[in-house]
C-alpha cells in the first residue's frame, strides 16, 4: 500500500489520547470513547455518539450460541464512503437503530455493517461493536492501526473502514454539515492509520487472499458494481472531499 509515512507518522505517531474522553478505556475498560481525534490536531476532533447513546440494543448481537458475529481485526488499508440510499426521518438516532436492526436481525449478520454513520447535521455515530476504542482494537501508534472487520463492501471488508452518510444522494448532495464531519473524520483516520488519501493501493483481503487495485479513500462503487454513494455525490461531490481530506492531512491552510 502506498503511504507517505514521513509526512503522516510525525503527527499520528504520538501515543496520546486518540479518542478523548475515554479515560479508562486505554486500561481495558469497555466504556466507549466520546471523541475521534488525531493527536496534535484538535481541529480534526469529532464528537462520537456511542452505541449506548444512540440506543443500540446489544442483546440483538447474541443468539443461543453466544455472539453471532465475534469481532476480528486486521491492519487498516483503506477507507470507504457510503450512503444509506433512503430518506431520513426527524429522529436521526432512530434511523441508525433501523439500519442496525436491518443488518443485525433482518440480514442475520449479528451487528451493523458500518464502522461509522453520519447524519445530515453532521453527528458522528459509532457503528460496528469493537469492545475497544471506536473502530480500533487499541489506540493506533506510529501510523499503525487494526480495525474490526465490518460488512459494507462484499469481498473487501477486512482492513476497510466503512463510513455511511444517512440519506439518498442519487440526485442531490449531502448537507454541508455532514460533509464537514465526513472530511474531518476521514482526515483524522488517515493520520491515525498512516494513509495517503490521494494514493492507490493493492488491497489484500486477508480472509480469502484475493487482491484488488483501488483508491485508499474510496467510494463504495470503486470496489463493486453499485450506485453507492449516490450518482450526484459520487459524481461531483466526492472528489472535492478527497482533496479537502488531503489538505487537512497535510495541515495546509486554505489558499
Amino acid at each position: 500500500m502506498t503511504t507517505r509515512r514521513a509526512l503522516l507518522t510525525g503527527l499520528a505517531g504520538v501515543a496520546g489520547a486518540v479518542l478523548t474522553g475515554a479515560g479508562p478505556a486505554w486500561a481495558g475498560s469497555r466504556q466507549p470513547p466520546a471523541e475521534l481525534a488525531a493527536p496534535g490536531r484538535p481541529e480534526l476532533a469529532v464528537r462520537l455518539r456511542t452505541r449506548a447513546e444512540w440506543g443500540a440494543d446489544e442483546k440483538l448481537r447474541f443468539g443461543p450460541q453466544g455472539e453471532v458475529w465475534p469481532a476480528t481485526f486486521s491492519p487498516v488499508q483503506c477507507l470507504t464512503v457510503h450512503h444509506s440510499a433512503i430518506g431520513v426521518g426527524a429522529d436521526r438516532a432512530a434511523a441508525v437503530r433501523s439500519i442496525y436492526h436491518g443488518h443485525t436481525v433482518a440480514k442475520g449478520w449479528g451487528d451493523i455493517g458500518y464502522h461509522l454513520v453520519i447524519d445530515p447535521e453532521g453527528t458522528l455515530y459509532q457503528g460496528r461493536h469493537t469492545g475497544g476504542p471506536a473502530v480500533f482494537r487499541q489506540p493506533p501508534v506510529n501510523g499503525r492501526a487494526e480495525t474490526v472487520t465490518a460488512g459494507h463492501v462484499r469481498g473487501h471488508n477486512p482492513g476497510n473502514i466503512g463510513i455511511c452518510l444517512l440519506g439518498d444522494f442519487t440526485g442531490g448532495q449531502p448537507d454541508p454539515r455532514a460533509v464537514g464531519t465526513l472530511t474531518r473524520t476521514l482526515a483524522a483516520l488517515s493520520l491515525l492509520c498512516g494513509l495517503d488519501p490521494l494514493a492507490r493501493l493493492n488491497y489484500h483481503n486477508v480472509e480469502d487472499g484475493q487482491r484488488y487495485d483501488g483508491p485508499v479513500l474510496a467510494r463504495h462503487r470503486d470496489w463493486v458494481a453499485t450506485q453507492c454513494p449516490g450518482n450526484a455525490f459520487a459524481g461531483s461531490g466526492f472528489e472535492p472531499v478527497r482533496q479537502e481530506v488531503a489538505r487537512l492531512v497535510r495541515g495546509q491552510r486554505r489558499g
